[in-house]
């Protein structure tokens, strides 16, 4: 009998009736997921050559059992090979060529290259990156895809100052990537409590920061790819408590659950249930959490 580990209680606990099916389709192949780059792709041309299907509710997303990989349109950046929940981030935010936006934490480059496609190429992206390597990655994907409003910068996005404040800031933060599993099973193995407290150290420090960079009734999008609630509702909750923002809730038209309102005791402030879990089993994709905040 399998010994029933401390990651497993917690899914338990979010999950409830829904587990078995969660945990039939954790262990499933994952489809490679798409998006067409409206920067430079066609979908009446790409569809000559990719046998591809739609995402029903993600803008530009597409599945397909091609070897994308080696095709000559990813190779010009027509299209980007993304998993399909975290195309959400971008849409859920809304940037369009008005906006002065924040990207804090932008390697490799998908949800950047995915709010230039929304934005025209129009507006203004700042992707900053604090890993010099992780950077060189950001620049050569925004090359490949055409992108031409964005400024990159390579700073600790803790501290990163700036003199204008950005109408909208997109946190994908980094975090214990349990939503991931399907692509990568390690992660499962790699998970501990410790390594999810210490994401949640730097995710707190991280959403401070872009709060602070954030313009008055400015749109602050929170993501990551994981589960546990002390590096997602435990993080929005606390943006809430010490900043005074309000979460928004976002129109999703694929399926997912709201957020969880309390956690090992502790109460979240109202507004929770506006954020946005995707579980694997609802859409057959990756794991992803959001939430919109407005300051």
């Amino acid at each position: 009998m399998q010994k029933t580990t401390g990651l497993d209680l917690v899914m338990q606990k979010l999950l409830g009736e829904e587990i078995n099916d969660f945990g039939l389709w954790q262990n499933k192949p994952q489809k490679t997921s798409f998006r067409i780059n409206g920067i430079k792709g066609d979908k009446t041309e790409i569809e000559k050559t990719i046998n591809l299907k739609k995402i029903t509710g993600i803008n530009g997303g597409y599945t397909t059992e091609d070897d994308i990989g080696n095709s000559i349109q990813h190779f010009l950046g027509q299209i980007y090979i993304q998993e399909a929940a975290s195309m959400t981030a971008a849409q859920s935010l809304k940037p369009n060529q008005n906006d002065f936006v924040l990207d804090l934490c932008a390697s490799p480059g998908s949800k950047t290259s995915q709010m230039a496609d929304y934005m025209g190429n129009k507006g203004l992206i700042v992707a900053n990156e604090k890993s010099f390597k992780r950077m060189k990655t950001l620049r050569f994907t925004l090359n490949r895809m055409g992108v031409l409003n964005t400024v990159v910068t390579c700073a600790d996005g803790t501290k990163m100052g700036s003199q204008s404040k950005f109408t909208k800031v997109l946190l994908d933060a980094p975090c214990s990537n349990l939503g991931q599993a399907r692509i990568n099973p390690n992660v499962i193995n790699d998970w501990s409590e410790r390594l999810s407290q210490k994401c949640a150290n730097t995710q707190t420090r991280l959403i401070d920061n872009a709060v602070n960079l954030l313009a008055d009734d400015g749109l602050l999008l929170y993501s990551t790819c994981t589960y546990h609630p002390r590096e997602n509702e435990g993080i929005v909750s606390h943006a809430m408590t010490e900043h005074n923002l309000k979460t928004v809730k976002i129109p999703l038209k694929i399926k997912h659950s709201g957020g969880v309102t309390n956690w090992e005791r502790k109460e979240y402030v109202e507004g929770m249930k506006n954020c946005v879990r995707i579980y694997p089993h609802q859409n057959d994709t990756g794991g992803f959490f959001m939430a919109l905040l407005r300051k």
